[in-house]
């Protein structure tokens, strides 16, 4: 079992002003299991970001399921959205990545003789059979990680601006026995949640967008701290010089991160809180 130490909130172990910028992945990180970030979450991010920290957020959503969370934090902050296919500067999208013919076609055509519902991304918004996945009992977890932005109909999709293709089931049996064969297929997917895998755009990771992000603030990876929690986020924490693997997390994160966060509430608000707290009392 691959097991790292964990993080105590009273002892952090690294140097005070080692750190100065934070990366975070969303879902399964700052998130509850429906997909919902808590008060103490969004208030933690507050403090850090009125301590002058700079923000980068990288997730799988939609844009808005990580653009309107800066919003209601009220907070200064980078978002990597659909895994890597969309960067988004706190005012304007700067880079965008669409999916090829090709692959939309290969994708649906495994979902067709595989039984899989997919759900589609675009810059803004993502699309699906509403009925189709809500019975697979995806739609409203998925509905809360867009921050208030519901799923729109098929009939809508262009797809020519595809960021990212998900495929859904009722049964997560289903979804762990097509994993392998799916992911060798299209390489870069991965398992987000126990009912759905996620397709990125051929060769777009979240390091990418971060990697942009960072340069033009003229932030150093090494001197990030970040948590992750899942596959789509190994590519970046391998990149940063204190990755720390969210309370659950994949065998792959765990395998690069150097620490883990303990299985407490808001574990990711507590990190935040005690950084602040030793950087303020200055301790060594």
């Amino acid at each position: 079992m691959n097991t790292k130490p964990e993080i105590d909130f009273a002892n952090l172990p690294w140097p005070v002003g080692t750190i100065t910028h934070a990366i975070f992945d969303i879902d399964g990180t700052l998130t509850d299991e429906s997909s919902l970030v808590s008060d103490a979450t969004i208030a933690a991010l507050r403090h850090l970001d009125a301590a002058g920290v700079p923000i980068t957020l990288a997730t799988g959503r939609i844009l808005h399921g990580g653009a309107n969370l800066v919003e209601r934090a009220g907070i200064h902050a980078w978002v990597i959205a659909a895994g890597g296919g969309v960067v988004w500067n706190g005012k304007d999208i700067v880079s965008t990545h669409y999916m090829e013919r090709e692959q939309y076609d290969a994708v649906s055509q495994l979902a067709a003789r595989t039984g899989l519902v997919p759900f589609y991304f675009d810059e803004l918004d993502f699309y699906a059979d509403l009925e189709a996945l809500a019975a697979t009992g995806t739609l409203e977890v998925n509905e809360n990680a867009s921050e208030g932005r519901g799923m729109r109909p098929l009939e809508d999709l262009d797809t020519t601006k595809l960021t990212k293709i998900s495929l859904a089931a009722q049964d997560p049996a289903q979804v762990a026995e097509l994993l392998p064969e799916i992911v060798e297929q299209f390489p870069g997917t991965v398992q987000s949640h126990a009912n759905f895998v996620d397709i990125p755009v051929t060769g777009v990771t979240k390091w990418e967008g971060i990697e942009k992000a960072l340069a033009v603030r003229g932030l150093k990876p090494e001197t990030a701290m970040g948590v992750g929690d899942s596959d789509n986020d190994i590519a970046w924490l391998k990149e940063i010089g204190y990755p720390i693997a969210a309370p659950i997390a994949s065998a792959g994160v765990l395998h690069v991160c150097r620490w883990q966060l303990p299985k407490v509430e808001d574990s990711v608000a507590r990190l935040i809180e005690a950084k602040l707290a030793r950087d303020n009392d200055g301790d060594i």
